[in-house]
């Protein structure tokens, strides 16, 4: 992500967001309706990071993709992007489009949503990792699983307290 290339970082983080996903549904496998799941949990974390000030737990956006049908209006949820098209063509195919669908900031919420899951509390990386929320800026290595931190931000900043 620190050199721009965004498709480079969407595997290994498909690849987490698969076992996150497992973790989070209590699972020893993975599958389309528990990662929409983790992702449909996370998003108010997910949007707040990747479009900031949003911090919404339901996004539809129009889209068009041969593997997403959406609804009535033409809209598919987010979860249902990430899914298909992100995670499908990163991890499935050779089909390079999924890593043109998310914005590079819209890939930072997905990652913050693996660090403070609290089914991540485990994990390690070298304290040279680094990640923001809003403008607190902290060690990846203390925040694995922190859930709690990146909600005192978001009501620090809009007053709204994510339960």
């Amino acid at each position: 992500m620190d050199r721009g290339l965004v498709a480079l970082s969407l595997a290994p983080a498909c690849i987490a967001l698969d076992v996150s996903s497992q973790r989070h549904a209590g699972v020893s496998s993975s599958s389309g309706s528990v990662t929409r799941t983790f992702v449909r949990d996370y998003l108010w974390l997910i949007t707040y990071v990747g479009f900031p000030g949003l911090g919404t737990s339901s996004v539809r956006i129009p889209f068009s993709h041969p593997r997403v049908r959406p609804d009535a209006a033409g809209t598919v949820g987010i979860e249902e992007v990430v899914y298909q098209v992100v995670r499908g063509s990163l991890t499935h195919e050779d089909d390079p489009s999924g890593s043109s669908v998310l914005s590079r900031d819209l890939v930072w919420g997905l990652i913050a949503s693996l660090v403070f899951a609290p089914v991540n509390a485990r994990e390690s990386i070298p304290d040279n990792y680094w990640i923001s929320v809003a403008d607190f800026k902290m060690f990846i290595s203390e925040a694995w699983g922190r859930i709690d931190i990146p909600k005192r931000v978001i009501k620090f900043y809009t007053g709204v307290t994510i339960p």
